[in-house]
């Protein structure tokens, strides 16, 4: 019995390490930037936009999430941060969904004018 425990857990490390370094550390970080700018703009301009995943690779998701942010810098926004969207608003879509969440400051109004 304990030698099935053994293996169980040598094969559970690997995969353990592999989703805490590519799931929970850039997660984290995301997080930690976007505490960082509401402390720093705590007046700035909010905003959410639901984006609906039209992909289920997660590698064209990014890309599909990278263009939104970038179409949102655009107009001024800067990206804060991303989180899973309602269940109830995604159970139809094949792809899921996620809310992006942005900040518009002064400072960035003043760059987009000029």
């Amino acid at each position: 019995m304990m030698h099935y425990l053994a293996i169980t857990l040598l094969c559970a490390i690997p995969a353990l390490l592999l989703f805490m370094f590519t799931v929970i550390v850039p997660r984290f970080r995301m997080e930690q930037r976007a505490r960082t700018l509401l402390a720093q703009y705590p007046n700035g301009e909010r905003t959410s936009v639901y984006l609906a995943l039209h992909s289920t690779w997660a590698g064209r998701k990014r890309d599909e999430m990278d263009a939104k942010i970038e179409e949102m810098k655009a107009e001024g926004w800067t990206f804060l941060r991303a989180m899973e969207a309602n269940p109830l608003r995604t159970i139809c879509s094949w792809g899921g969904g996620l809310t992006l969440h942005f900040i518009r400051t002064h400072d960035s109004n003043r760059r987009n004018a000029a």
